[in-house]
């Protein structure tokens, strides 16, 4: 097949999980002969441009302000271009406008990853004015929440409302536009549910997840004796539940005649209210915070530790975090949000959203123990996320449009 990919930024780059998942898709795809041409909203390195695989920038026929209304602009100049591809294939879900209308213009089979909420949320979290989760929209209703949202945060206020504002221009333009789209792919089974509860059509979004990062695939290293390490992974912010660690890894060591001991891997606007937390409780002794770590070093960390504890409270479209611990033998430990039951299954366990069940849940694995039961079960679940087994579900999903 001949795919036009529309990526995130372009292949080999750093940044968010969509980048890396977008790189894992086009590497995956040209590995099995197909023709790509990618397609990058910013100037590829050295590395990208030395790959086998063609690369056209998105730049020099828009100068809008706003970077996605930009990209979506630079989309649309290139339509005639589209012609010579069986599919055009957008990991940027606010491209939607750009590719129902090329969709409707020149009649060419479309898809569209919905890898977040940022096809019906202008901030991406589906979180109304930054407490609860949002469950309908309005254009009154969205630009409330925008303008009340992020004044307590140390992003530029003025920036980020304008950006959103933008954004939501653009959701709406694909929201009256997004029958043109052939196929939708989420990546769990609630990003379907949540983008079928706003009015997108449940036969057209087909479920495939995110592919598992390799690198990660190493053998244990802990022994599941003392001190029983925990270990949090992300950025330290509260929808990730990381206020709550002071009080587990505290009260856990009270309550169990076992030793704990937490790791706390990453940055962000928490990272000292938790450190104050702990030097409160005196745990200084039993946490490490060693800010943020370079990926390549991240597989070794979740292999030495025994347990994965993470205490989110915000409904992760997916979350990669868990592939790369479970990918390591890592038993997870998490609250019930999202989709995290049907990815890691016998993997871990998933609790309530309470310190209270976090802490039953830990001291119940380890007490009978069940912590080597779930590593092995971690390393038969990832199975269903390497790239063999994922890459197979595009190319049946293009052929099934084309």
């Amino acid at each position: 097949m001949k795919i036009a990919f529309i990526h995130p930024r372009y292949p080999s780059s750093d940044g968010t999980g969509a980048t890396y998942s977008a790189t894992q898709i086009v590497n995956g795809l040209s590995a099995r002969g197909h023709d790509l041409c990618v397609y990058c909203p910013r100037e590829p390195n050295k590395q990208a441009q030395n790959s086998n695989l063609e690369l056209r920038c998105l730049t020099g026929n828009s100068n809008h302000p706003h970077t996605m209304t930009r990209v979506n602009e630079e989309i649309l100049s290139r339509t005639n271009e589209f012609h010579e591809f069986d599919i055009v294939h957008s990991y940027l879900m606010r491209a939607m406008p750009s590719i129902a209308k090329i969709s409707q213009e020149i009649d060419i089979n479309t898809v569209v990853t919905l890898n977040a909420y940022g096809g019906v949320c202008a901030k991406n979290d589906l979180l109304y004015r930054d407490k609860r989760e949002c469950d309908h929209k309005s254009t009154p209703r969205c630009l409330s929440c925008i303008l009340q949202s992020g004044r307590n945060t140390d992003t530029n206020y003025f920036y980020e409302t304008g950006s959103q504002v933008f954004s939501l221009r653009l959701i709406n333009r694909g929201e009256s536009m997004r029958q043109n789209i052939d196929v939708y792919q989420a990546l769990s089974s609630h990003v379907k549910e949540t983008y079928t509860h706003f009015g997108f059509k449940t036969d057209k979004i087909e479920v495939i997840p995110n592919i598992l990062d390799e690198r990660f695939d190493i053998d244990h290293e802990s022994n599941f004796t003392e001190p029983i390490k925990l270990l949090y992974v992300g950025y330290l912010k509260r929808t990730k539940g990381v206020d709550r660690l002071p009080e587990i890894i505290s009260k856990i060591n009270k309550k169990s005649d076992r030793v704990f001991k937490l790791t706390i891997v990453g940055d962000g606007e928490l990272r000292q209210s938790v450190e104050q937390a702990c030097l409160e409780r005196e745990i200084t002794d039993i946490v490490e915070f060693t800010g943020q770590i370079p990926n390549e070093e991240l597989p070794s960390i979740y292999a030495e530790h025994d347990i994965f504890l993470y205490p989110g409270r915000w409904n992760e479209p997916f979350g990669r975090i868990f592939l790369e611990a479970m990918a390591a033998g890592t038993p997870v430990i998490t609250t019930n949000t999202g989709s995290v039951k049907e990815i890691i299954g016998n993997a871990g366990v998933v609790t309530k959203q309470s310190v209270t069940s976090l802490i039953e849940a830990i001291t119940s694995v380890v007490n009978n123990d069940e912590l080597q039961t779930h590593s092995k079960a971690a390393k038969r679940e990832i199975n269903a996320y390497t790239e063999s087994t994922v890459i197979p579900q595009f190319e049946r999903l293009y052929e099934s449009i084309i």
